[in-house]
């Protein structure tokens, strides 16, 4: 059986931050999805509300949102 070794990837799952549009909907969507995962992990006690406010501040600087920012999560 023979293994494949094309890449078999949809595409680039983050554009280079230079390049991104930080309001474009995708990166909207995996901004959102990305907090309610750690929102998740937060309520169900694997980190503490310390932690998520640091969690949710190094997301914004990922995804390029202000923390003033309308479609940033603020505390």
């Amino acid at each position: 059986m023979a293994t494949k070794t094309a890449n078999t990837a949809a595409g680039h799952v983050m554009l280079h931050p230079d390049r991104r549009n930080k309001y474009d909907p995708n990166n909207l969507i995996l901004y959102r999805t990305s907090l309610a995962l750690y929102r998740n992990m937060t309520d169900q006690g694997v980190f503490n509300e310390d932690e998520y406010c640091h969690i949710r501040t190094i997301l914004n600087k990922k995804y390029g949102l202000s923390s003033d920012s309308i479609f940033a999560e603020c505390a």
